[in-house]
C-alpha cells in the first residue's frame, strides 16, 4: 500500500454526478471523504483535470461502460496528459495501479479506455478507485498531478 501524495495536495471528494436521463450535477461535498458508490443503474460522469491553471490535462470517468479518458488540452506544449486507475484501500491509500493511459496532444484526439477493451480496463462493480491525472514533460517528469476517489456503480 502506498501512500497518496501530489504537489496540489490531496482531493477526495467527488465533482459530481450526472443520472442517467438528467444533467443534474452534485456539488463538491469538501468533506475530505471518498464518494462511495451510488444507486446501482445510475450513470455517474466524473472529471478532473491538471492543478496547472490552465489547465493541460483532463481526466473524465463514466461509470456505464467504465470509460476512462484522458486529454492533453494544450497540444505541442511539449507536456503530454497522463491518467491513471489504482486500486482504493482508503481515503488517504491507494493499492496497485490498474491501468495508465496518456495522451500526448499530436492528434488532437484523446484516449479512451472502455470496459469493451476487456483485461484491466473492465472495472468491477461497486468498488472504489482512485484516479490521477498529470502533465508530463521532457525535462520535468510529473507535474500538476491531482487525486480523485469515485465509485463504479453497477
Amino acid at each position: 500500500m502506498k501512500k497518496i501524495r501530489s504537489r496540489a495536495g490531496i482531493s477526495m471528494a467527488a465533482l459530481g454526478m450526472v443520472a442517467a436521463m438528467s444533467t443534474h450535477a452534485a456539488a463538491d461535498t469538501g468533506s475530505g471523504a471518498a464518494s462511495a458508490p451510488t444507486t446501482p443503474g445510475v450513470l455517474a460522469t466524473h472529471a478532473v483535470e491538471t492543478s496547472d491553471g490552465r489547465p493541460g490535462g483532463r481526466l473524465e470517468f463514466r461509470t456505464e461502460g467504465d470509460v476512462v479518458t484522458v486529454s492533453d488540452q494544450q497540444a505541442n506544449d511539449g507536456h503530454a496528459a497522463q491518467g491513471y486507475v489504482y486500486e482504493y484501500i482508503s481515503p488517504t491509500l491507494r493499492g496497485d495501479r490498474v491501468y495508465t493511459l496518456r495522451d500526448n496532444g499530436s492528434d488532437g484526439v484523446p484516449k479512451i479506455a472502455r470496459e469493451s477493451d476487456g483485461g484491466s480496463h473492465n472495472l468491477k462493480e461497486d468498488q472504489m478507485y482512485w484516479f490521477r491525472i498529470c502533465l508530463v514533460g521532457p525535462e520535468d517528469g510529473l507535474s500538476g498531478c491531482v487525486w480523485k476517489a469515485w465509485g463504479n456503480v453497477g
